[in-house]
């Protein structure tokens, strides 16, 4: 059936975001249509969902977008883009908004994927490049096509990766119990009648809370909705580090499978460092690779203007394809710099046992400090890289702070700005009367009226085997952790803080204690922590400083060089 397109309340709020940034091109084909619910048929004879949005004489270039979330919500990327010339397909992926068959995430879209793309080949109107572009799970779904031999010419894929267990689910070897227990939830309320909806929305923060305790885990969902999704219950089950289970979900691990693409990624968003990971093996294998990072969570509007921005530059010949565009926190602006991570000047700041991080060569003695770690009143998140929205971002954290399982450390004001782009590494001696504990260390910002906000954190879950691992201790035997990567400006005044604990829940699933730590939590055993600092082996933070900064994008100055605080 043709009709009109008419839009849903939120994607025309899209549309006309769209439409009003700044230099977008205006409309050649103003008068759209869209084709709605044609059938297209996966390999085993499932119906997927699709509408192709496209006016009368369009070019023959394609967008092609596959979502779980309902082909409404993207229409008005999808009529913005038709007016400008451009064919764009939406799909509806299986089990979702009257497609056929069940919604089992990760597990069918490389099938699907692979007949949706030979269908549109075969399409009369589809003689130009094909642009597949989303985020999120939006992004998984692109990342699958590289796994089989229909492949688009070009993708935008934002806030996602490629191996999807290891970029949120299990980082540092826990779980991330916050964002699949948020997004089982949302799954299960988006195609509910409003009412139910709304009804279901504001008992969400307290069924996300209720949830992330539930004993056992694998329990949360039903415990914060009263659904029981068998993917939750199956990423419970696999949660070992190597679980073969993952392997067929690991999508476009052959690089040279993969097509130019631009990556968009945020700050505050939990698909950050899987992304940039993804970055560096494209970069280092000389793959097209572009990649922009702004100071988003995730789901941020921003995203995608600036990824119809790029699908419409790639179709142009006018979009770079190469090189990293980044945001620089705290007022910092954007920058255009050849490839990440920049040069940068290794900066040392000491943990002292006095509460403060003094600059490098400081000589403090040293002290042993203790404190208890107990899973029944775990240590708060209060904010970070999730997918919840009650607790994603910079976050204050004053009442984190006070706790008594928070070690805090605090730097002098700066007397000059300070700009950091890059990893920022903890090294310390942690010890703890149960070997099986979690570290967990974060960076914030104090200004100038005292208030802590937090910047980036680090988390691994240790083990008996911790110390025997070389990459995760130096030749003192101190624990190194690697915080995710950051760019930001701290102004003069600003004051750099630390925050060392054994917990961040829900952001990462408490730790018993126990041999398996993601399964079972029928029991809950304190434990006493010590983090040894000063003297022959300091607790230290090192800082990847910029000496050298690239001029902004479109300027033509040279590099600007910054002495650095003392």
């Amino acid at each position: 059936m043709t009709d009109a397109p008419r839009l849903s309340g939120a994607a025309r709020r899209e549309y006309r975001r769209l439409s009003r940034a700044a230099d977008m091109p205006a409309p050649t084909h103003p008068d759209v249509d869209r084709v709605a619910d044609i059938p297209v048929s996966a390999d085993d004879g499932t119906l997927l969902l699709t509408d192709h949005w496209h006016a009368a004489g369009s070019g023959g270039h394609t967008v092609l977008i596959r979502t779980p979330y309902g082909r409404d919500g993207i229409g008005g990327v999808a009529r913005f883009l038709a007016e400008r010339g451009h064919h764009v397909v939406v799909q509806s992926c299986r089990g979702t908004f009257g497609s056929g068959g069940s919604f089992d995430p990760l597990h069918d879209e490389v099938a699907d994927g692979q007949a949706t793309m030979r269908w549109l080949r075969a399409q009369p109107w589809a003689t130009g490049r094909v642009h597949s572009w989303g985020g999120s799970y939006f992004g998984v779904t692109q990342w699958a096509y590289c796994d089989g031999d229909e492949r688009p010419d070009a993708m935008g894929i934002a806030i996602s990766a490629r191996r999807f267990d290891d970029a949120i689910l299990y980082p540092g070897g826990g779980f991330s119990i916050d964002t699949p227990l948020t997004w089982a939830y949302a799954l299960d309320i988006q195609e509910r009648t409003l009412p139910s909806k709304m009804w279901a929305l504001l008992r969400a923060r307290r069924g996300f809370r209720r949830g992330a305790l539930a004993v056992p885990p694998a329990d949360a969902v039903r415990v914060a909705r009263g659904s029981d999704p068998q993917f939750f219950r199956d990423w419970v089950q696999h949660s070992d580090h190597g679980d073969p289970w993952w392997e067929p979900m690991h999508f476009a691990q052959d690089v040279d499978t993969i097509p130019p693409v631009t990556l968009v990624a945020g700050w505050q968003d939990l698909f950050l460092v899987g992304q940039l990971v993804d970055y560096a093996a494209l970069r280092d294998a000389g793959r097209p690779v572009r990649l922009i990072v702004g100071d988003w969570v995730h789901g941020a509007p921003e995203i995608t203007e600036i990824g119809v921005r790029e699908v419409l530059g790639s179709f142009a010949g006018t979009a770079p394809t190469d090189g990293v565009r980044l945001d620089v926190t705290g007022g910092g602006g954007w920058r255009e710099i050849a490839s990440w991570p920049p040069p940068h000047e290794a900066m040392t700041m000491e943990l002292t046992g006095d509460g403060r991080l003094a600059r490098g060569g400081a000589e403090s003695p040293t002290v042993e400090l203790t404190y208890r770690y107990d899973p029944a009143d775990p240590t708060p998140d209060a904010g970070g890289r999730t997918l919840n929205p009650f607790s994603a971002g910079r976050r204050r954290q004053h009442v984190r702070e006070h706790r008594d399982d928070v070690l805090v450390f605090t730097g002098d004001p700066l007397t000059e700005d300070l700009l950091v782009i890059g990893t920022p590494e903890i090294a310390l001696s942690f010890t703890s009367s149960n070997p099986r504990a979690d570290l967990f260390v974060r960076l914030c910002e104090v200004d100038a009226r005292g208030v802590s906000r937090t910047l980036t954190d680090g988390y691994r879950r240790l083990s008996p085997l911790t110390d025997a691992d070389d990459a995760d201790t130096d030749d003192v035997g101190r624990v190194r952790l690697r915080l995710a990567p950051l760019a930001h400006r701290f102004a003069a005044g600003a004051r750099l803080r630390v925050q060392v604990s054994s917990g961040a829940h829900p952001l990462h699933l408490r730790n018993p204690g126990t041999d398996d730590p993601v399964r079972d939590h029928s029991r809950l055993i304190p434990s006493d922590q010590i983090v040894r600092v000063g003297g022959r082996t300091p607790a230290t933070l090192t800082l990847p400083a910029q000496v050298t900064v690239t001029a902004s994008a479109g300027a033509a100055s040279p590099v600007v060089h910054r002495r650095m605080p003392r």
